[in-house]
């Protein structure tokens, strides 16, 4: 995975996953790029894409969701399990919805509302879930 390691006077410079680096200016990006931000190369002869990586594509199992989102779905709707919808497990959401009359998937909804708002987001305000 191809990461931004440095933006300095228009000139973009890319770590590459095979330890190179490509420096490459401003310009040709289609995003404000930031140091950190994980990114996506593709070259073809003498001419270079760089586009953003999607970040809602699932880590170690997880998905990455924008924090306040899922707190909010969590608290509000998260008995009828709206908030594994939105993260994209959508078996648990089936789940909630199968077992909310018993009120333990609001409960444990409730409980995972909590957890979510109390964690640390990335600069994009995005949690792994």
């Amino acid at each position: 995975m191809a990461k931004i390691i440095r933006v300095d006077n228009g000139i973009v410079t890319v770590g590459m996953e095979n330890g190179t680096f490509k420096e490459v200016p401003q310009e040709i990006l289609d995003f404000a790029p930031v140091v950190g931000t994980n990114v996506e190369v593709y070259q073809k002869e003498d001419k270079i894409i760089i586009s953003k990586k999607n970040v809602f594509e699932s880590t170690n199992g997880k998905k990455l969701v924008n924090k306040t989102t899922y707190g909010l779905l969590a608290l509000l709707l998260g008995g009828l399990g709206v908030h594994k919808f939105y993260a994209g497990k959508t078996l648990q959401g089936v789940l909630y919805l199968i077992f909310f009359w018993t009120f333990i998937p609001a409960l444990i909804a409730f409980i995972e509302g909590i957890l979510a708002l109390t964690k640390n987001a990335d600069e994009n305000g995005n949690i792994l879930v």
